[in-house]
């Protein structure tokens, strides 16, 4: 009797004999992928050509045949026809809910379409045109202008006088608001005070506000934009589809609102959620930290969590040094006792704390807060309190951060789009190491990647991989080499190092027995990436828990 007749009859007597009160437990795998070329990120087996699922979780990684032992009759086999496999690719910095928000209700202001004061003007009165008067206007997404400098409120009010305007910058941190935006808010007053945490931007004559925002207070303090449960619903549907289709299994939102994680929580219970979630609730100061932390509901499900507590220690990177005329926005976000007390507040709620802290300077401070939060740098190591961005080279900081077992997620796909704009702002020598990541990996430091859309102008998990890589700004031109990673130590940043950065590193991260099933599969064998072909290297199918939730069409 050969060994498939002897499963089938095995299975035929077995089913006879049992009870019929009673399920029997499966043993054997639900599904098989065969014929892979399986990238594991477990250093005990690196690769294999197999892998069993049984109930969501990896039961078996090997050869064909060591699979095959653990197959019935029942089980479903996936033949990937040699293409690569790896543990599913995690965003540990995007805002899923809010991508979805941008791209489906505001106007568009990215370059190269916009690039100029006059085509920013085309593009607004564009979108007044289909508005009725006195409707707001809101957009996102320009850059640096070829003027060299960001438009006042008159210049705006040339091409939008009836029509309230805010235009976001593409980092989310500057923000452009026409007059008549300003009256609408109650802000156009020589005596009004800037919002805390942010700066409305003055004309030096009058003391006027002068339509030029700083950070999100000072932005978003003109106007909030909202959406319907229903329109909030469909922004997060569509982000979430957007990361499903690059292979991304896990996103971390660090910028969640109540609004947003309410929406995740409901496509779970709906069965609609086809990814996990780590969800990182934003507090703009200390009272609302205090509200967030007694209030809160500390949600876990199946697929989304509650992880922490998101703030920003600053907008523009707050730096020790910084050129005369850029003084003005080198501001904190929280003073630095209010900072200290809201880090300690969400330590104390036995909660993980993650900060923006993009200058030098922010790093610094943050890590002074975690440290004094938690009694001490090495006691800081069990609570896993987390930094976004620490873009610049700062040896002492990053050597700290290693100490304290504080993980870093940064974004290499910004070197192409703010190298050349800090260049001119800060000089090459800073900016020449920014995004460190090979001392970062040198020191200790899990530093791991998140695209950090819509703060960002790609949400491609390939882009910060080729770019992690490549190092070259947006002329070309490569900055300092000694930071560049390998494809495969910029693929572990992407899964490893994004694992523990939300205490998954159990679960997620590679594929091992008793590891969720969830796996990025790519058209190519992995081990054949280098810089001259990364650019054709593409996610073909997600699985999460062993099922497929996309597969690129055929």
């Amino acid at each position: 009797m050969n060994r498939r007749a002897f499963l089938k009859t095995a299975a035929v007597v077995a089913a006879a004999a049992a009870p019929p009160v009673f399920a029997q437990i499966r043993r054997a795998a639900d599904v098989a992928f065969v014929n892979a070329r399986v990238v594991t990120m477990d250093p005990k087996r690196p690769t294999a050509e197999a892998v069993a699922v049984r109930a969501g979780r990896v039961l078996a990684v090997g050869s064909r045949q060591d699979i095959e032992a653990v197959c019935d009759q029942a089980t479903k086999i996936v033949d990937l026809g040699g293409k690569g496999m790896s543990p599913g690719l995690i965003d540990a910095h995007s805002h899923l809910a809010g991508f979805g928000h941008m791209e489906l209700h505001f106007v568009i202001l990215r370059p190269p379409t916009v690039h100029d004061l006059g085509s920013l003007c085309a593009a607004l009165t564009s979108a007044a045109a289909a508005k009725a008067r006195g409707e707001w206007i809101v957009g996102r997404g320009f850059d640096e202008f070829d003027e060299g400098r960001f438009p006042v409120r008159q210049e705006l009010d040339e091409a939008t006088p009836h029509n309230p305007i805010l235009a976001i910058h593409w980092t989310g941190q500057y923000g452009l608001a026409n007059t008549l935006a300003l009256q609408k808010a109650g802000l156009l007053r020589a005596d009004v005070k800037d919002p805390y945490g942010g700066k409305y931007l003055r004309d030096p004559r009058t003391g006027l506000p002068d339509g030029r925002l700083l950070h999100y207070p000072g932005i978003y303090t003109v106007y909030q934009p909202t959406l319907t449960p229903s329109e909030e619903l469909s922004a997060a549907q569509w982000g979430v589809q957007r990361f499903v289709e690059q292979g991304v299994t896990c996103v971390h939102d660090n910028f969640c609102t109540t609004q947003s994680g309410s929406r995740y929580v409901e496509l779970e219970r709906r069965g609609e959620l086809p990814i996990r979630m780590r969800m990182y609730p934003y507090v703009a100061n200390l009272e609302m930290c205090q509200k967030a932390t007694t209030e809160m509901r500390r949600y876990s499900g199946r697929l989304a969590r509650l992880q922490g507590i998101k703030l920003a220690v600053d907008g523009f990177p707050m730096m020790y040094h910084v050129p005369r005329n850029r003084a003005q926005v080198n501001i904190p976000m929280h003073p630095r006792d209010q900072l200290e007390a809201i880090v300690a507040t969400i330590h104390k709620a036995d909660l993980q704390v993650d900060i923006h802290a993009a200058g030098d300077l922010g790093v610094d401070w943050t890590l002074d807060a975690f440290s004094k939060a938690a009694g001490g740098d090495r006691a800081v190591r069990e609570r896993r309190h987390r930094i976004e961005h620490f873009m610049f080279h700062k040896a002492d900081s990053i050597d700290r951060a290693a100490n304290m077992g504080v993980p870093v997620c940064t974004q290499p796909a910004w070197i192409p789009v703010r190298a050349g704009e800090l260049i001119r702002t800060l000089g090459r020598e800073p900016v020449s190491r920014m995004i460190p990541l090979a001392s970062f990996r040198s020191a200790g430091v899990q530093v791991s990647f998140g695209a950090d859309v819509p703060a960002s102008p790609t949400h491609l998990p390939v882009d910060s991989i080729r770019c992690a890589m490549m190092r070259r700004t947006a002329d070309g031109s490569e900055l300092d080499p000694s930071e560049r990673l390998t494809f495969m130590q910029a693929l572990e940043a992407h899964i490893v190092a994004a694992a523990h950065a939300a205490f998954d590193e159990d679960d997620m991260g590679s594929v091992e027995p008793g590891k969720y099933a969830d796996f990025t599969i790519w058209n190519a064998d992995l081990g054949d990436i280098d810089e001259l072909n990364i650019d054709k290297l593409a996610a073909v199918a997600t699985y999460v828990g062993g099922q497929p939730v996309w597969e690129a069409a055929t």
